[in-house]
């Protein structure tokens, strides 16, 4: 059998879940990914991408909810479908989708920062978080 796939490993963005027919839910996740070189100057260079990432697998969107938020670092894998909807002219716009469906994967490498609520404005202290860098810190969302 042919398929199309992809592996991605970078940053969560942002995360939005939307309920579709028979009130299942879906989950968008915006995910970063970025490219680093040495100019002919001898600098470094980064450039970063952003991806958007449909869940539809039950579990995994429970999983999407419960774990992910911003600079989280996931390795995501699953297919790659083609697609196509009408822009508000009615004209074709063709895309490429990311889909995650049953059989793909959804791997948590290392937590984002953590939610902030009134106790963690109120005493970061009493909770022994230092101020060493997150994994993903420096992901912006799309």
């Amino acid at each position: 059998m042919d398929k199309a796939s992809f592996e991605i490993v970078g940053n969560v963005g942002k995360t939005e879940i939307k309920e579709i027919k028979g009130g299942k839910k879906i989950a968008i996740l915006s995910v970063a990914t970025s490219e680093r070189w040495k100019r002919d100057n001898g600098e470094w260079a980064e450039k970063t991408y952003w991806h958007r990432i449909a869940v539809f697998a039950p579990a995994k969107v429970e999983r999407v909810e419960a774990s992910l938020q911003k600079g989280t670092r996931v390795r995501l894998v699953g297919q790659i479908r083609p697609g196509s909807y009408e822009d508000d002219k009615g004209r074709t716009k063709y895309v490429v989708e990311f889909v995650i469906g049953p059989f793909g994967d959804l791997e948590v490498l290392a937590r984002g920062k953590p939610r902030e609520d009134a106790q963690d404005r109120e005493a970061p202290q009493r909770r022994g978080r230092g101020k060493s860098a997150a994994a993903g810190d420096t992901a912006e969302a799309a």
